[in-house]
């Protein structure tokens, strides 16, 4: 029970101490890309998903995770050389990588949500 409890705090938890980490550290201001919150996120999460899915399921859900967000990157890629007729890395890799956030949030969530149901 312990576990499930912690599984539903761990992204509050680390959102916070996030927070508190580029308030005193002013790492937004020490990057030249203006690193953000949920960039640095997106990790915790999928650290935390593999740990929880691992202990709560008795098996990984990164293979899953990670095939959704490859085909992700290869509609993003398919949509930018087709649509938009030009492929930018910098444009690229940024939407992918907040997509790839909201993805990883949405899972997690879902897991959370799994684990207590069952």
């Amino acid at each position: 029970m312990f576990i499930k409890v912690l599984m539903a705090l761990y992204p509050l938890i680390v959102f916070i101490a996030l927070v508190f980490i580029f308030k005193f550290f002013r790492l937004r201001h020490l990057t030249n890309r203006k690193l953000k919150i949920p960039d640095v996120f997106t990790i915790f999460l999928i650290l935390g998903m593999q740990f929880f899915s691992k202990n709560v399921t008795s098996i990984s859900i990164i293979p899953y995770y990670l095939l959704i967000i490859s085909g992700l990157a290869l509609v993003l890629l398919l949509l930018d050389l087709l649509y938009y007729k030009q492929f930018t890395y910098r444009r690229f890799l940024k939407l992918w990588w907040r997509l790839t956030f909201f993805i990883t949030l949405i899972i997690y969530l879902i897991l959370i949500v799994i684990t207590f149901t069952h």
